[in-house]
């Protein structure tokens, strides 16, 4: 390491961090400087004596930007977790919401119930008053004190197809022009983008035409368009193709997320490799495109994903009702070969139940063990959560061990890629505890330094710390966040790599993250000493 000197004659400062070193986020080698805070921004790194009214010795510990997470879906629980327990004890100062087109704004008279229900299962129990993307906005941001970390906003495709009434792939020019209103005023309110969900729901009836009609508006507002692709298995690469179709239409910029490849689900040999090389292929002819990827083998998925659409077109309550059917249930089994294969192929000890809006007492089980339970194969028991669930069937959430510690760590390591977690922030105690007993939700980010940057060394520290801050904030245009440097927010995480280093980030323990002792958002403590202070000074983060 280098030390730098003093940049300015003893700077009056409000806060003072000594002792330490910085890895900024720009990926340069790690350095001993100390920093100095004034209001919401770094003001100074050097090395004293400053006149600063506090200082905190943090000998022996290192200072990164506060992580942003490319890809979140906190958007989801923030309303029940304002203080953003889990993320922002790991260092998570921002995350980019509102992905794979699923976000509860903008909502019809139609859907707001649905959103309600949903909402409670994630702890919140207040009204869901709004329509609007821009009244989610100030639901979330301009009432009960705000957040404890920044968020930048997508909206979701889904949402909008949702809003405006649509079913099926034949879009009327009418229904059309209502997304792209309701695309327009979410984009008026700061959105960063469009995120699609192309797997599941709504969003898979999509045809790519559409996708090309509702992103033009994207290129009005320098807008990015983020997509969970409609394939991750064997069509992998059409997939891949129809996202660079659409990006490349406008020439949008583009992120794919979460580009990864779930094992044994007929995925040709070398697919994940191919796909990553049309990425490099079309950054070469001057598209802006990226990826991200997630730290552990596992993720999370849409029951409803599994089915075939012939049985969704009337709708969820209506699908419920018929698989009730065994006669109907024998036919759904023999066309489920879609989103996670590998239940088709009999593989069902790969999947444990997250989420169950009408089985709440079975969340947090494996499919295998509930199924011997209630004396079941685990095919009818699948069937049985998405009977009891009826019209709240979308919020069926399982929990699968989907990829190889090879595939993620190779992933991990890739230029292209971008470093995100796609789960969303959680607490101890309450509803939300009660389906989040996984380690995606407690040290899903801090598993990239324990484990693939200290342990496994996947990674340099100061690459995975770039991937993890300044990388997500030039993706999305987060103007001075991302790194340590003069001028720039205050949003810090200290680390205490020791710590970190025998830290198990790879099992559950009933605990927050330990490792990241203080934390900073815009300048002020929320984590000190490892105590969350409470402290809500998170911000909307606007497109530009």
């Amino acid at each position: 390491m280098t030390t730098t000197g003093p940049t300015v004659a003893s700077p009056a400062v409000q806060l003072a961090l000594v002792g330490g070193s910085v890895v900024d986020g720009t990926g340069k080698a790690r350095i001993r400087t100390d920093i100095g805070i004034s209001g919401d921004r770094i003001a100074v790194l050097g090395s004293g004596p400053w006149d600063a009214a506090e200082t905190v010795d943090i000998t022996g510990l290192t200072v990164t930007p506060g992580f942003i997470d490319p890809h979140s879906h906190s958007d989801w629980s923030i309303l029940g977790n304002r203080d953003a327990q889990s993320t922002i004890r790991q260092g998570v100062t921002t995350e980019i919401v509102g992905n794979c087109g699923v976000t509860y704004g903008p909502l019809s008279d139609a859907t707001a119930p649905a959103a309600q229900r949903a909402l409670r299962g994630y702890g919140y129990y207040g009204d869901v008053d709004w329509r609007s993307f821009p009244a989610l906005l100030r639901a979330v941001h301009e009432t009960d004190g705000g957040t404890a970390q920044n968020l930048a906003w997508l909206v979701g495709h889904t949402a909008l197809r949702e809003a405006a009434g649509l079913r099926g792939s034949d879009v009327t020019a009418d229904g059309r022009n209502t997304m792209l209103r309701l695309l327009d005023e979410a984009l008026d309110a700061g959105a960063l983008g469009l995120s699609t969900g192309l797997e599941y729901g709504a969003g898979r009836e999509a045809s790519t035409g559409e996708l090309i009609e509702v992103t033009s508006a994207l290129r009005r507002y320098d807008g990015i368009y983020a997509s969970h692709i409609r394939n991750r298995d064997a069509d992998l690469l059409p997939a891949v193709e129809e996202f660079l179709t659409v990006a490349s239409t406008h020439q949008l910029r583009a992120q794919l997320s979460h580009l990864n490849v779930r094992y044994d689900t007929g995925a040709p040999t070398g697919a994940w490799h191919d796909a990553v090389e049309k990425l490099r292929a079309a950054r070469e002819r001057g598209l802006d495109i990226l990826a991200d990827m997630t730290p552990l083998c596992d993720g999370i998925g849409l029951a409803t994903g599994l089915l075939p659409a012939w049985l969704l077109d009337e709708g969820y309550a209506e699908a419920a009702r018929r698989l009730e059917d065994p006669h109907l249930r024998a036919r759904v089994r023999k066309d489920c070969d879609r989103y996670w294969r590998f239940v088709h192929r009999g593989q069902w000890e790969r999947v444990g139940l997250l989420r169950s809006p009408g089985l709440p007492e079975a969340e947090g089980t494996s499919i295998p063990e509930l199924a011997r339970k209630r004396g079941q194969d685990c095919w009818d028991t699948y069937f049985d959560l998405l009977v009891a669930a009826g019209p709240d069937m979308a919020d069926v959430q399982l929990l699968g061990r989907l990829f190889t510690p090879e595939h993620v760590a190779e992933a991990v390591s890739h230029p292209l890629f971008c470093l995100g977690v796609d789960g969303f922030t959680t607490q101890l105690g309450g509803r939300l505890a009660d389906r989040t007993r996984h380690p995606l939700f407690f040290t899903g980010h801090t598993h990239y330094l324990a484990h693939h940057v200290l342990r496994r060394q996947t990674v340099e520290l100061e690459e995975a710390v770039w991937k993890m801050t300044g990388m997500v904030a030039d993706r999305f245009g987060l103007a001075g966040r991302g790194r340590v440097v003069p001028g720039a927010f205050a949003d810090l995480a200290v680390v205490d790599l020791k710590r970190l280093a025998d830290e198990d980030t790879e099992t559950y323990r009933g605990a927050y993250a330990r490792g990241v002792p203080h934390v900073l958002v815009n300048g002020t403590f929320v984590v000190r000493d490892g105590v969350h202070l409470g402290t809500r000074t998170g911000r909307f983060l606007p497109r530009g």
